[in-house]
């Protein structure tokens, strides 16, 4: 019952910081302070996404720090889809420094939703990474950002992140697409 009249809030939203909103923003805030339930903590995360108040933005990237990873992505998930270009930072430190491969990963998408420089930058880190899932979730917001598609090239993904000019390399036709063009099938 407690999760549905949470979840009940975002129908409430209006994206505009009004008193109203404020007021829900509000008890949202002092809700999460409070729950002990991680679902519930996530629950809060995404409702308070909806809302564009200076509080809401407060409460997700605090939620950056929560115990829980399920809090963490979410709050990386709603800053998002607030697209604050001062979330970008915090973006970038949790991109860097979480422990959590997920966490990690909805940073980094993320920050495809926040079209600035800075969010390129942050992103030419996640293209450094080992993790060719990282590197994948990085160009997929690399090209919302940017407009571009080099493909899977992550080096030159990172040669745009660094403002060069990428050096596309032609790759071989392989057999299969030669006969994909070929067989009507």
């Amino acid at each position: 019952m407690r999760i549905d009249a949470i979840r009940e809030f975002s129908s409430r939203s209006t994206g505009t910081d009004a008193e109203d909103q404020r007021k829900i923003t509000n008890q949202l805030a002092r809700q999460i302070q409070i729950e002990p339930d991680p679902l519930v903590r996530e629950i809060i995360i995404e409702t308070i996404a909806n809302f564009r108040t200076p509080l809401a933005q407060q409460v997700l990237q605090a939620g950056l720090h929560d115990e829980e990873s399920a809090v963490r992505i979410a709050s990386c998930h709603g800053l998002g889809i607030q697209g604050d270009p001062g979330a970008v930072i915090n973006l970038e430190k949790t991109l860097r420094g979480e422990n959590d491969q997920d966490v990690r990963l909805a940073a980094a998408e993320a920050l495809g939703s926040i079209k600035t420089p800075d969010s390129i930058q942050a992103l030419s880190f996640a293209l450094e990474d080992r993790d060719p899932a990282l590197q994948f979730v990085a160009v997929e917001s690399l090209k919302s950002i940017s407009g571009q598609d080099f493909g899977g090239d992550v080096r030159a993904w990172q040669q745009y992140a660094n403002g060069e000019a990428p050096a596309i390399q032609e790759r071989p036709v392989s057999l299969a697409e030669k006969i994909r063009k070929v067989t009507p099938f």
